[in-house]
């Protein structure tokens, strides 16, 4: 379970509260659970006789469209992941369901956060919506989620070769496929984020 350490002002997040994502990789953190966590630490008596850990705007709509809720943890408040079996596994926090300060605030550890903040984050009809819209080069956010995630924590192969692979995060194939020069610049690459 969430806590905090009023003293040092650290909120402890544990990776089992966390959504899976990705077997062991991948998780996400969903802003209005942090909201509904952070809500309930402040509301007991050893919360109320500290300073506040968040500011809350709820979701708003704005010439039809619904702009989505935002969360800033404030007065010197830091956010701890714990929970990786050994200090060198690492696994990734991708931060939705609206925007926050989660990216600036969390202490550096084997966990890397991906915060999806926009100006005006806008609700979408459904989760899938958000993870099928084409970014970039007809890529979605969950293909480049998947692609991030080979990149950051994937097996590597080929290092010392002219053709580097990286593998996804289960390890079933190959999510990257790199031509390189001697001087190890990419001249060709192959993406796969199926």
């Amino acid at each position: 379970m969430a806590y905090v350490d009023w003293t040092t002002r650290i909120i402890y997040i544990d990776q089992s509260e966390l959504t899976e994502i990705t077997a062991g990789s991948v998780y996400g953190l969903d802003v209005d659970w942090l909201f509904q966590t952070i809500h309930d630490l402040q509301d007991d008596a050893e919360g109320m006789a500290n300073p506040d850990i968040m500011r809350h705007a709820l979701s708003y709509t704005l010439s039809g469209i619904t702009y989505a809720q935002a969360v800033e943890i404030i007065n010197g408040y830091r956010i701890q992941f714990t929970g990786p079996a050994s200090p060198n596994d690492h696994y990734a926090v991708v931060l939705t369901g609206g925007n926050n300060n989660v990216a600036d605030v969390f202490i550096p550890n084997p966990v890397s956060v991906i915060s999806n903040n926009s100006a005006g984050l806008a609700e979408a009809a459904g989760a899938d919506a958000v993870w099928d819209e084409v970014l970039e080069s007809g890529f979605s956010a969950r293909e480049i989620v998947r692609l991030m995630s080979a990149a950051l924590a994937g097996k590597l192969s080929g290092a010392a070769t002219t053709n580097v692979k990286i593998r996804d995060i289960n390890d079933t194939k190959d999510r990257i496929d790199a031509t390189v020069d001697p001087d190890g610049n990419r001249t060709s690459v192959t993406l796969d984020g199926s």
